[in-house]
C-alpha cells in the first residue's frame, strides 16, 4: 500500500469502496488522470490535488482510530512491524 493511489482511487464516482455517496466530477477527472502522467513527479502533484479536494469536501470523519500496545520483553529481538500489523517472525530473536 505504499502507493498514495490504493487510498486515494476508493473515493470515485460509483467506486465499489465508496460507501459515502460522495460525489465530484473534478476528483473523478484527476483520479483518472493519475495513472496517465509521464513521471512520478507530476503524478504525485496530482496525488496533493486529490488530497486537498478530500480535506476541504470531507467526505468522512473518522470517529476513532486503532491502537496497539505491546508489553515485550528487553530479550526479544529485532521485533518490528509494518503499518498493517505485521512481523517477520523469522528474524525476531529471543536473547540470553
Amino acid at each position: 500500500y505504499d502507493d498514495p493511489h490504493t487510498f486515494l482511487d476508493m473515493w470515485m464516482t460509483g467506486g465499489g469502496n465508496n460507501q459515502t455517496g460522495w460525489s465530484n466530477a473534478d476528483y473523478d477527472r484527476l483520479i483518472r488522470s493519475a495513472l496517465s502522467q509521464p513521471d512520478e513527479t507530476a503524478r504525485m502533484a496530482v496525488y496533493q490535488k486529490l488530497e486537498t479536494i478530500l480535506a476541504e469536501e470531507v467526505p468522512v470523519i473518522p470517529i476513532y482510530f486503532y491502537t496497539r500496545i505491546y508489553a515485550i520483553s528487553p530479550r526479544v529481538k529485532n521485533w518490528t512491524t509494518t503499518p498493517l500489523d505485521n512481523r517477520a517472525w523469522k528474524w525476531i530473536d529471543l536473547a540470553k
